[in-house]
């Protein structure tokens, strides 16, 4: 006949399945932690991109080059435009990026 065992886990076993959880958040966690990195670095950009949309629709028709400052959640997106070399330019956290006419 079967025996029945209710003795549960030793020791070993439960130390052996803590040490792999442990194992996997220490090797999960630096990955978030990058990943929301790069979420914050493509929404800035993101915002970035809209602010310069938005301001070329105003000003474009001017034909004249634009450098405009938006302030946004403690960050600061300089956007500006130069007519002579159809570039559109918007610079946040230290980084530009540019659209240049081809």
């Amino acid at each position: 006949m079967l025996r029945n065992n209710e003795r549960g886990f030793t020791l070993a076993e439960s130390l052996l399945s803590l040490m792999i959880i442990v194992m996997l958040a220490a090797s999960i966690l630096p990955l978030m932690v990058q990943m929301t990195g790069q979420s914050k670095v493509l929404w800035e950009r993101q915002k970035g991109m809209r602010f310069l949309y938005e301001e070329s629709g105003k000003r474009l028709l001017e034909g004249k080059d634009f450098q405009v400052v938006y302030e946004e959640e403690g960050e600061q997106y300089d956007i500006s435009w130069e007519t002579t070399k159809a570039a559109a330019c918007f610079k946040v956290s230290g980084q530009a990026s540019c659209i240049n006419k081809q």
